[in-house]
C-alpha cells in the first residue's frame, strides 16, 4: 500500500473541477445586478439586505431547520442565551437560581417587554412557550430538551418556576433554544409570527424575499440600530456572492468555503466565522447491517478516513479535523484520544482481515443534496477505501427521499450534521438522533447497549463537576471503541459583509444577531 499514491489520488485541483468550483466558473457581478434590482435602492440606508439560500419554512422558532436562522433571534428572545464560554446572559429574564436540591430553576423575568402586538410579557408566557415545545403535536426539535422540565409554576407574572424531577445540569440547553412565542397569536405563527425581539414581521413574498421592520418598543434602549432587515431567498451561491461583490447585498450567509480566502482578501468584504460546533458533519453506520454489525470493520473505517485532507480539500481549512463528538471546551472532551484513530490505511487493512473482509465489500452512503459537502467528503473518502478493495457508492437525495429513509433506516451508511455540539455533553447524548442511546428511541445508526445506556444516564444525573467529566471522558472513549458514528470536522458557518455592516454577532448555534448591526456610511 502506497501512502505517497494514496496522497496523490485526488488533490485539491481535481476536486474543484470536479465540483465545478473553479474561478471561471463564477457569474460576473454585473450580469446579475438586474436579478434583484430593488436591492440597491436600500443600499447606504438603514436597510439591512441579508442574501440566504433558500426561502424560510417556518417562522415557528421550534422547528429550527437551517433554512429559518436568520430569523429566529430578530424576532424572538430568549430567557437567557450562552455566551461563547457557555455562561448564560440575561435576555428576559434578569436573574435566576437554583434550589438547594437542584430541582427548580426560578427566573425573575425583566419588567417593561412588550410583544410586537403591543400586549405585555408575562410569566403566563414563559409557561405557555415551555408547554408548546413539549406538546408532540408541535413537533419541536426541543422538544427531548424541554420533557426534562416536569412542571412550570407562575409565581406571579413576573416569576416562574421550572420543576425537574431530578438534577439537570445541562437546563440552560433548553434555555438557550426556549425562544419565548405569543399564545394569542400561536395559530397564526407561519404567516403572522409575534415575538419580543427587536424586530417586528412586516411582510414574506414567498421565495423572494421577508422583511422585519425596526420594533420601536423594544426593551433595548436605542436597539436595534437598523430601520429594517430584508432576507433575500437566493437560489444559489454564485449569485448570491456576486451581489454582493456588486453592492446589492450587505450580507451573506453560509458561502462556500472554496470562496472563504479570496473574500477575506476582496477589498471592501470582511468575513466572520461563527462558533464551531453547533453542528458537526458525521458518518453514521447502521449496525443492523452487515458488515457494520462487526466493530473491527467500523474500527477500520475509521482508521481508512483522512479527516484532515477532507479539511482541506473540502472545507478549505476553514474548520479543524475531529474524531471526538465535541471541542476542547467540553468535559466530554480528552486530549489524551486525539490520537485514537489516525489516518492509517495499513492498520485499516489488518482489522478487515481479522473481520473477515480482506477482500473488501460494498455500500452505501446516503446524503442529502441541500448539503452538497457531504458528497464532497465523500468522493474524497472514494478514493482512500478503493485501495482497501472497499467501494463506496454516494446516494445523494432530495430532502423529501432524504428524512424519511434517515428517520427509517434506510441506509447502509448516512452523513448526518450534528447539533448541541458546542452545549453541555448531556444535550448531546440524551436528545440528539444520532448519539441518543435507545433503548426507545434508539439512535440513527442503530446502535445500542446496556453499558452505553448506564454511562448515559450516571453522566446526564451528576452535578459533580470532576466526577461528571470522568464519567464524560469514559463515555467518550467508549463510543470510539464502538465506533458506530464516524465523526468528521465541526460545520463552520461564515458570513461575509460589506465592511461598512458594524455590530454583526452570532450565537453559540451560529444563528445570526441583527440587533447591534449598523451600516456605516
Amino acid at each position: 500500500m502506497n501512502p505517497d499514491k494514496h496522497v496523490q489520488s485526488i488533490d485539491r485541483r481535481t476536486f474543484l473541477k470536479l465540483m465545478g468550483l473553479t474561478a471561471g466558473s463564477a457569474v460576473l457581478p454585473g450580469a446579475l445586478a438586474a436579478t434583484y434590482p430593488a436591492l440597491a435602492q436600500a443600499v447606504g440606508s438603514g436597510t439591512l439586505n441579508f442574501g440566504h439560500l433558500g426561502d424560510f419554512q417556518y417562522f415557528d422558532p421550534y422547528l429550527l431547520p437551517l433554512a429559518d436562522w436568520p430569523m429566529f433571534h430578530q424576532i424572538y428572545n430568549l430567557l437567557a442565551r450562552y455566551d461563547d464560554t457557555l455562561t448564560p446572559q440575561p435576555e428576559l429574564a434578569e436573574s435566576w437560581d437554583f434550589s438547594d436540591d437542584g430541582l427548580t430553576l426560578t427566573f425573575n423575568l425583566r419588567s417593561g417587554v412588550k410583544f410586537h402586538n403591543g400586549r405585555d410579557f408575562v410569566a403566563d408566557d414563559v409557561k405557555f412557550s415551555l408547554e408548546y415545545a413539549q406538546d408532540p403535536e408541535t413537533g419541536a426539535n426541543i422538544r427531548t430538551l424541554a420533557r426534562a422540565v416536569s412542571s412550570v409554576e407562575v409565581v406571579d407574572d413576573a416569576t416562574v418556576a421550572f420543576h425537574f424531577t431530578e438534577p439537570t445540569p445541562a437546563a440552560f440547553d433548553l434555555i438557550d433554544l426556549l425562544f419565548i412565542v405569543n399564545s394569542e397569536t400561536i395559530e397564526e405563527i407561519d404567516s403572522n409570527p409575534v415575538g419580543t425581539g427587536p424586530f417586528r414581521f412586516a411582510e414574506w413574498a414567498p421565495g423572494d424575499f421577508a422583511r422585519f421592520e425596526r420594533f420601536e418598543e423594544y426593551w433595548k434602549e436605542d436597539i436595534p440600530r437598523l430601520n429594517e432587515v430584508i432576507v433575500r431567498a437566493i437560489p444559489d451561491s454564485a449569485t448570491m456572492i456576486a451581489n454582493l461583490e456588486g453592492g446589492t447585498l450587505d450580507l451573506i450567509a453560509a458561502p462556500p468555503a472554496s470562496e472563504f480566502e479570496r473574500l477575506e482578501a476582496t477589498e471592501g468584504i470582511k468575513v466572520v466565522k461563527g462558533f464551531p460546533g453547533g453542528l458537526v458533519w458525521d458518518l453514521s453506520l447502521n449496525v443492523g447491517r452487515a458488515p457494520f454489525d462487526n466493530k473491527l470493520v467500523r474500527q477500520a473505517l475509521q482508521y481508512a478516513l483522512d479527516r484532515q485532507r477532507i479539511v482541506d480539500i473540502v472545507f478549505f481549512n476553514i474548520s479543524d479535523p475531529w474524531i471526538q463528538p465535541q471541542s476542547d471546551k467540553s468535559p466530554l472532551y480528552d486530549p489524551e484520544l486525539e490520537g485514537y484513530y489516525t489516518f492509517d490505511l495499513d492498520k485499516a487493512s489488518s482489522l478487515l482481515e481479522e473481520a473477515g473482509y480482506a477482500d473488501g465489500f460494498e455500500f452505501t452512503v446516503l446524503t442529502a443534496t441541500t448539503n452538497p459537502d457531504g458528497a464532497r467528503l465523500l468522493q474524497v473518502y472514494q478514493a482512500d477505501l478503493a485501495q482497501l478493495g472497499i467501494t463506496l457508492n454516494i446516494d445523494e437525495v432530495e430532502p423529501a427521499q432524504y428524512r424519511p429513509r434517515a428517520i427509517d433506516r434506510d441506509f447502509d451508511g448516512a452523513i448526518f450534521t450534528y447539533g448541541r455540539a458546542s452545549k453541555d455533553p448531556a444535550s448531546l447524548f440524551g436528545t440528539t438522533g444520532v448519539w441518543r442511546p435507545g433503548p426507545e428511541p434508539i439512535n440513527l445508526s442503530n446502535f445500542t447497549s446496556e453499558e452505553y445506556q448506564r454511562l448515559v444516564a450516571e453522566a446526564q444525573r451528576e452535578v459533580d463537576p470532576a466526577r461528571r467529566k470522568e464519567l464524560y471522558q469514559e463515555l467518550n472513549r467508549y463510543q470510539l471503541e464502538e465506533s458506530f458514528i464516524l465523526v468528521i470536522t465541526p460545520v463552520v458557518r461564515w458570513w461575509a459583509m460589506k465592511d461598512t455592516v458594524d455590530g454583526f454577532a452570532s450565537s453559540l448555534d451560529s444563528m445570526p444577531i441583527l440587533e447591534q448591526v449598523s451600516i456605516e456610511g
